[in-house]
């Protein structure tokens, strides 16, 4: 039996490589095969990659940047050319349950072939089976393990497809329409340490019920929420500066007033019904 591990990967060095660290403290049994699908980073090389994974059995580099969901696509299309039983989505910006994998072999089993580790608070639960699994209404990519069945359905459905935005609600919804149910672990095996990514700027995804596997760990936890919050502020404080600028040129615009001298005119002059029609 093999399992590919998917590691997606675009920039955000620090996080990565936490990530790698964490990966490769966690029991990964034997049969696993690494593969790292970068989408054309700036900010490391294919060699710094080779030292991060050492053990990969294959690093992949984009020769331009494709965006997240498409490079998730590319990623399940190249499983599919493997001979791999299991694919693991993981992503680059995750610490991991020492045993996350064995508890991830034994309970997909219990599944329809489609299990994630990450109970993202998020997505909602629809029913929960077990004290150990729920079933979602949808799951993100990260953190969902696939049967080799489950993935080739994936990879065929949507093989023409042009649009890849948001492509795990996609796949949600494939699977949820043929009755494929969607399993979730009811505490996460694995947590999100993302504060800065494609799809999260302000937010982003936790893991419920995930215990923090040494006292290492939980620094990078708290490392990652005080550069998140300091992230929000930058953000707010930009928006905050766009608005005024925004503002200041509509205040020095002639047909800004204008507007508002008529606005102000018609309502002194019509009758209040005629006038909130017009508005």
């Amino acid at each position: 039996m093999k399992v590919t591990i998917g590691i997606p990967t675009y920039n955000r060095k620090e996080l990565l490589e936490y990530m790698a660290t964490s990966l490769y403290d966690s029991e990964l049994l034997g049969i696993c095969n690494i593969r790292i699908y970068d989408d054309c980073s700036t900010e490391f090389s294919k060699d710094e990659l080779i030292t991060l994974f050492p053990n990969a059995a294959s690093i992949n580099v984009s020769s331009n940047n494709v965006k997240a969901d498409k490079n998730m696509f590319l990623m399940y299309k190249d499983f599919a050319s493997t001979n791999d039983d299991y694919f693991f989505n993981a992503d680059s910006d995750f610490l991991f349950n020492k045993n996350w994998l064995e508890k991830a072999l034994d309970l997909i089993p219990q599944t329809d072939g489609v299990l994630s580790i990450f109970n993202a608070n998020s997505h909602q639960e629809k029913e929960s089976v077990s004290d150990e699994l729920v079933i979602k209404a949808s799951l993100g990519a990260a953190g969902t393990f696939f049967t080799r069945e489950r993935m080739l359905e994936v990879v065929n459905h949507f093989n023409d497809t042009k649009d890849f935005n948001s492509f795990d609600w996609q796949w949600s919804k494939y699977f949820t329409s043929r009755g494929i149910n969607l399993y979730c672990v009811s505490n996460s095996l694995m947590q999100h340490i993302g504060y800065n990514g494609q799809n999260s700027k302000y937010y982003f995804d936790v893991g419920l019920g995930y215990e923090v596997a040494n006292q290492w760990q939980g620094q990078v936890i708290n490392n990652v929420l005080l550069k998140s919050m300091s992230n929000i502020r930058s953000l707010q404080k930009k928006r905050q500066l766009d608005f005024e600028k925004n503002h200041a040129i509509q205040v020095n615009d002639f047909y800004y007033h204008f507007k508002r001298c008529m606005v102000i005119f018609l309502k002194k002059i019509l009758p209040k019904k005629i006038y909130s029609k017009l508005k």
